[in-house]
């Protein structure tokens, strides 16, 4: 059975936030469960809802951190970082040391490239919650600012901290590969690689370090290993194909740098989106075209977050919900899968392919009287449609 798409069709620098509220100890039960609710929805991605129960708990006790801290997080999902670092204040006059408040305002200033005020909202961070990741973000404002000594000492004291940190060893690789001392640079990664052996960005970057390095074979299986976890992975490819080169391996690598220049321009439309929604968080097409280019790309997670964004500023919208429920469904989330097509229906009861999808999803979740349901549903409409048709066949055998 496949899911029909076709009725709608809308025109690495990892960022860390803190996700968690500080309080464990609400003595308000109904502030305790608005903030549960809230903070459920913004996990599922209704973050007009988780802002909509936020408000609605801050009417009720407006001097609780954690609700505000809250309202920060769903801010920065949608880039509405002015308004996302009015939340974080509110947080930080109410409890100065609030866990977080000053790492997540910092984390945003990154995005700006605030690079400045984010040292500063770091700092204040570590004044009371000393931390490895912390350190890290400081080093990379400093080498962003190009304040590399500075950048060094930090990745060092993140060490210091925590000597299991393993972005501390690979921030550390990127500087020493920036200076040139490539074995140096390999020899950090490798312990970066040791603590988080699954991480593929890491493995990318040690494949890279290992061909600067004239050491192309030990560089391929690396690259094979995020080409494919990451399809759409421009130099993975790119680089793939000249360690394959290198090798004597000329018809392979012809594939990939072929490949990689397929790749090029799809990855360069993603990032003028990426860069143009970030910039005008309230354009709904821009969310859109960054979906739509993600999804071209087979970024499907990526893609959704794109989506999500762009519904919460046309949350009627019914073509964005079909494709976030899609979305959802390819990465294997049935149950967002099942609301988003019922929410659909809610709004218009006369979509085919709806019913149709919603009635597949029932079908492989082997709950067969529902799926029943939904194609009689749609035949209704389109009573000749030949392909529920066979459907309902199949489960009515």
């Amino acid at each position: 059975m496949m899911i029909r798409k076709s009725f709608f069709t809308a025109s690495l620098f990892i960022i860390m936030i803190f996700a968690s509220c500080k309080s464990n100890n609400i003595s308000d039960p109904e502030i305790a469960r608005l903030i549960f609710q809230a903070e459920s929805a913004f996990r599922g991605g209704y973050y007009n809802a988780a802002l909509s129960i936020a408000d609605n708990a801050i009417s009720l006790n407006p001097n609780m951190p954690d609700i505000h801290f809250l309202r920060g997080r769903v801010l920065t999902k949608l880039s509405r970082f002015a308004e996302a670092e009015a939340a974080y204040l509110k947080v930080i006059a109410l409890d100065y040391t609030y866990q977080g408040a000053w790492f997540n305002m910092g984390t945003n200033n990154l995005r700006q490239n605030k690079m400045s005020q984010a040292i500063y909202n770091y700092n204040n961070e570590m004044k009371t919650h000393s931390s490895a990741q912390t350190m890290v973000q400081i080093g990379k404002a400093y080498s962003d600012l190009g304040k590399l000594d500075s950048a060094l000492l930090s990745y060092e004291k993140a060490i210091q901290i925590n000597n299991n940190f393993a972005p501390g060893y690979m921030r550390l690789s990127h500087l020493k590969k920036d200076a040139g001392e490539i074995n140096e640079a390999i020899n950090h990664a490798k312990t970066g690689l040791e603590l988080e052996p699954k991480n593929i960005d890491y493995k990318y970057f040690m494949g890279s370090l290992l061909l600067l390095n004239g050491q192309p074979k030990l560089s391929i299986p690396y690259f094979d290993q995020v080409v494919n976890d990451k399809p759409w992975h421009y130099w993975a490819h790119h680089n793939l194909g000249q360690a394959l080169f290198r090798v004597g391996n000329k018809t392979q690598s012809e594939f990939y740098i072929n490949k990689a220049k397929e790749l090029q321009k799809g990855i360069q439309e993603v990032e003028n989106w990426r860069n143009l929604a970030n910039m005008n968080p309230d354009q709904f097409m821009l969310w859109i075209n960054l979906g739509n280019s993600l999804n071209n790309m087979a970024r499907t997670k990526e893609a959704k977050d794109a989506f999500l964004v762009a519904l919460s500023i046309k949350p009627m919208n019914v073509a964005v919900q079909n494709n976030i429920a899609n979305l959802s469904l390819m990465l294997g989330d049935t149950l967002d899968a099942i609301i988003r097509y019922q929410t659909i229906l809610s709004l218009d009861s006369t979509i085919i392919d709806v019913w149709q999808n919603l009635g597949v999803v029932y079908a492989s979740s082997g709950k067969l009287n529902e799926a029943r349901n939904s194609w009689e549903r749609a035949l209704k409409y389109e009573p000749n449609n030949n392909t529920i048709i066979e459907y309902l066949k199949t489960i009515n055998k």
